[in-house]
């Protein structure tokens, strides 16, 4: 799984909306389309506007303008899951200090008399520190310019299965391994080239033995249609019509 994917990760006003702010705005100037997430562990705040109140239902909302859509859904989504409905091609993580699954960036920035440790952000999983105020042991990037070069360079993102065919316990220990240099994202063996599944452009993450079963039944089932022949099969599955779902 080859996705770009970045996390930063940083402690209470240590500047994170900012640097991913500017960083997915430099990418944009490249010619990249770029999703953004914000992961965290606080209910966000609507201001008390009409959708606040609507959110406060229990129900799912959507807000349409003519510039914007906005989803607002009463439980959580799958960062995987989220990811496939935001139509880019390199993503952004704001925040998430437990998500195991793409490298980060850290901001160790604390404030004065705070006894949090910027060391505990790396997790095995930091590439870079963003303007280092204590010591972390990590590169520092001190430009926009350097953060979206690692991004490009070295983003990637599992699929948060933890099946284990990689030989690890679960995707954090992958992870950690291709930060390190030990390994590389391909060694990540939820998507197969033989068979692979991409929803809205985003891999599908799943088990060997799950994409054995389903080219399997697949394979067995376009055999028995005429003009069928052994080789490579690409099929498309278009957006349900008729209210289907």
């Amino acid at each position: 799984m080859t996705t770009r994917a970045m996390g930063f990760v940083g402690f209470h006003k240590s500047g994170k909306t900012t640097l991913v702010t500017q960083v997915a705005k430099y990418l944009r100037d490249q010619g990249h389309r770029v999703g953004i997430i914000k992961s965290s562990h606080h209910p966000f705040d609507l201001g008390g506007t009409d959708t606040d109140k609507l959110a406060g239902t229990g129900c799912p909302v959507a807000g349409i303008n003519p510039d914007q859509t906005m989803v607002v859904l009463p439980q959580a989504m799958p960062v995987t899951a989220a990811w496939s409905l935001l139509d880019a091609d390199i993503l952004l993580v704001e925040g998430g200090k437990k998500l195991t699954f793409l490298p980060r960036i850290i901001l160790p920035r604390t404030e004065p008399g705070s006894a949090d440790d910027p060391a505990a952000l790396a997790d095995g999983l930091a590439l870079a520190a963003w303007e280092q105020e204590r010591t972390t042991g990590l590169p520092v990037c001190a430009a926009v310019e350097e953060v979206a070069d690692l991004v490009l360079q070295r983003g990637f993102l599992f699929p948060a299965l933890n099946c284990g065919a990689c030989g690890r316990e679960d995707c954090g220990g992958l992870a950690r391994d291709v930060v390190a240099g030990r390994a590389v994202p391909e060694d990540c063996k939820a998507v197969e080239d033989a068979f692979a599944v991409r929803v809205n452009g985003v891999p599908l993450g799943m088990n060997p033995f799950v994409a054995r079963i389903m080219a399997s039944t697949l394979r067995g089932m376009l055999c028995q249609l005429k003009g069928y022949a052994p080789g490579a099969i690409d099929v498309h599955l278009g957006p349900a019509s008729g209210g289907a779902s």
